[in-house]
């Protein structure tokens, strides 16, 4: 399902820019993909992790680090910047730590995107050999290789491989440091289209075109990249496009997936004029820039007040949310404030849809599907296929099935539709559902597969 929206820093103030108009587990949650740590977990998290791999917590490596070759060297780097109380973007860093710190997440990031896998996307039918080189890289990238998963009766992938807890590797060790220490996460903005700039200032309120949504308080390598690819995007196509770092609802205790609801119906009221609202996730890359404006088209193809894609897994979920357009009518509005009601709504399961996690609901999704099933907005709500005839697609996924050591659970997707499989040339990719590591590892490799004119 798609991610989205987050925890913290709710209240940022949004920078505005100007730029040129176009010439425009096996539980019902599994592919949820956040983490949200305090500052002391954090900290315990990182204690621990020099103690597994013999890194004093004093500072240094350890000669049993796992990290070989640019590995260590960058290893060496990062224990050499001091460990922040929180994540901390580049720029907003003390001038001494400022340069090197960019560098050492400019270099983490070069080398996530240079793995073979952005190159065996653009192969057809390569699907297989794509998940078996993301995982190999993922166990032995800057390091000793590692011996082979132990063969098992039980619990196998689709080769027939176990799917086993692995040692931590020396790229998963890298990519916690580097997570404890920068935020990736650009800060919060809004950047409009020339032409809807105005000497009185009302510039929201005059906004007619379309508006872009994005958002999240979770921090991701590649996130800046991602933030950047629709910024590029908003601009070809004349869209306004507001990114917001944090979580609209964190104040409430909500949890953050509710968060793109809130943004979307602060939306309505900041920008009054507007022809739509479109929110994609912070893990989707749009990956075509040279045919056309898929969202436009979306609202073309059905006369829904809300549009969504269905879920790839429909085993879990009818719909997901990684995107979702809203015509900004009467209609649509009321949509979505039915929507946002029940978020806190009394339930007869004694679920909240708020503040239950993971386990239990699907949240704002699963809100949606209820309003789907109802008489009264039925018709309110269009599914989208993630692929239809003619090969027009919108929301697809690129992922494969592993261990999820971070949450020590397996990740299967082999149940997915095909339909709904990412391929090159596709409109936009989805990272939804893998561990953090390889989430950064999707991002990357789409990011290295976006077509453009």
């Amino acid at each position: 399902r798609g991610g989205g929206g987050g925890g913290g820093g709710g209240g940022a103030q949004l920078a505005h820019r100007s730029r040129p108009s176009r010439s425009h587990t096996h539980t019902r949650a599994h592919a949820r993909t956040h983490t949200h740590s305090s500052t002391a977990s954090t900290h315990l998290h990182m204690s621990l992790l020099r103690l597994v791999i013999g890194v004093p917590a004093f500072g240094g490596v350890a000669a049993i680090s796992s990290c070989r070759g640019f590995g260590r060297r960058l290893e060496q780097r990062l224990f050499s910047l001091s460990l922040p109380a929180r994540p901390v973007h580049p720029e907003a860093m003390h001038p001494g730590l400022r340069q090197e710190s960019g560098v050492i997440y400019r270099d983490f990031s070069n080398a996530v995107r240079s793995w073979k896998g952005g190159a065996i996307l653009r192969q057809a039918g390569m699907r297989s050999r794509f998940a078996a080189e993301a995982e190999r890289w993922v166990q032995q990238a800057f390091s000793e290789p590692s011996p082979p998963p132990v063969p098992s009766a039980t619990n196998e992938s689709a080769n027939g491989t176990a799917l086993v807890a692995p040692t931590t590797s020396c790229v998963a060790q890298l990519y916690s440091y580097l997570m404890t220490r920068i935020d990736a996460r650009p800060d919060s903005f809004l950047s409009l289209p020339e032409d809807a700039l105005s000497p009185r200032g009302d510039t929201l309120g005059e906004v007619a075109g379309p508006v872009l949504l994005s958002g999240g308080d979770r921090n991701a390598a590649m996130l800046d990249q991602v933030v950047a690819n629709h910024a590029r995007f908003a601009r070809a196509h004349g869209y306004a496009h507001w990114w917001h770092k944090g979580s609209l609802v964190a104040a409430r205790g909500w949890q953050p997936y509710w968060h793109k609801v809130e943004q979307l119906r602060l939306a309505t009221r900041r920008f009054r004029n507007a022809s739509a609202f479109v929110w994609v996730d912070d893990d989707i890359v749009l990956t075509n820039l040279r045919d056309g404006d898929r969202f436009a088209q979306a609202l073309r193809r059905s006369p829904a007040s809300l549009l969504v894609t269905r879920d790839p897994s429909s085993k879990h979920a009818e719909v997901n949310t990684g995107i979702i357009i809203l015509r900004n009518t009467k209609r649509g509005r009321a949509v979505l404030e039915a929507l946002w009601s029940r978020a806190d709504q009394w339930r007869a399961d004694g679920v909240s849809l708020s503040t239950d996690g993971q386990a239990s609901c699907l949240h704002e999704q699963q809100a949606l599907e209820e309003m789907l099933q109802s008489g009264e907005w039925a018709s309110e709500i269009g599914v989208l296929e993630q692929r239809a005839p003619g090969a027009w697609n919108l929301n697809t996924f690129l992922r494969w099935s592993h261990y999820d050591a971070e949450r020590e659970a397996d990740r299967r997707y082999e149940e997915d539709s095909r339909a709904g499989a990412w391929a090159h040339g596709d409109f936009a990719g989805h990272c939804s559902g893998l561990s953090q590591l390889r989430r950064a590892m999707c991002m990357g490799a789409l990011l290295g597969n976006v077509v453009v004119a």
